[in-house]
């Protein structure tokens, strides 16, 4: 019998019954042999607790004791619930997205007699947006204020190269090939696998990024916390770092990590970290470190 224990995220699930854990943990296996990505069978995990998590206390017992008796009205409460708490329709189409896949496989499975999540009922209506690049001048303000080799190369990668938090974050070594100036991207988003192409300013920040070592692991941005030894650095860390320099740049345009993947034209611009750099017909000097 497949353990939840098994995939990452899985504790975050020992509220429910061991019955309904083992229904979750076979649905995931299921997934698994079909070579669904790592990051998706932890969404549709977050997705349950999220759901759980949000039903009234009396509700939350039967549906942690058993996800068969959830039904439609569950879903009305739980979408009353994130609206009210001003969640994104976004965030809640990525949640009811995961939602619905499961509780179609236990109807497709006999253990539900109704998908209670319904199409017209519970459709969530998602604006559609233009890609939003960063503003030329927001981007030299925003490299302008990091001083660290490690985090120059973070941000590099995916206004360079547009790889995604996820990209960088499981980066390896292995994955740069260092005549052909490339980088291969395993499994990414749709179980795709691509090789992109990096500019003289990756290059540089590469040659630097390798010469200070990897803490002996085999990602390019290790975490440093030694309770996550061998692992790599976190998406939340990465978006942190994000937040912390647009706030230094003193940006007045709120960005995110992915609005830099919409900006791959832009120039290539001075480094930081040369010993000396130019910057409006002012020679300064830069503070380098890890």
């Amino acid at each position: 019998m497949a353990d939840l224990q098994q995939f990452r995220y899985g504790h975050v699930l020992e509220f429910m019954s061991p019955e309904n854990q083992a229904l979750v943990a076979h649905y995931l296996t299921l997934l698994q042999s079909r070579q669904y990505a790592p990051l998706t069978l932890e969404g549709r995990i977050r997705a349950l607790k999220s759901f759980c998590d949000r039903l009234s206390p009396r509700r939350r017992c039967v549906i942690a004791r058993d996800l068969t008796q959830t039904t439609a009205e569950d879903i009305d409460d739980w979408l009353q619930t994130v609206r009210s708490l001003g969640l994104a329709p976004s965030t809640i189409h990525n949640t009811l997205t995961p939602l619905r896949q499961f509780f179609a496989y236990l109807h497709d499975e006999g253990h539900l007699a109704r998908q209670p999540i319904r199409r017209h009922r519970h459709g969530v209506i998602l604006p559609e947006s233009l890609p939003c690049p960063m503003a030329e001048a927001d981007i030299v303000a925003f490299f302008r204020v990091i001083d660290s080799v490690r985090n120059r190369l973070i941000f590099l990668l995916m206004l360079r190269c547009g790889l995604r938090v996820s990209e960088v974050q499981h980066l390896t070594w292995s994955a740069v090939n260092w005549e052909a100036e490339s980088v291969r991207i395993d499994k990414a988003k749709g179980q795709v696998d691509r090789v992109v192409y990096y500019t003289s300013d990756v290059a540089q920040a590469l040659r630097q990024r390798q010469a200070l070592g990897n803490g002996g692991t085999a990602y390019v941005f290790p975490s440093p916390y030694k309770r996550r030894v061998g692992q790599p650095l976190s998406k939340r860390g990465i978006q942190h770092l994000m937040t912390k320099y647009c706030q230094q740049a003193q940006l007045t345009t709120s960005y995110s990590s992915h609005n830099l993947r919409h900006n791959l034209e832009y120039p290539i611009m001075p480094s930081r970290f040369e010993k000396k750099r130019r910057t409006s017909g002012v020679t300064t000097h830069s503070t380098l470190h890890d």
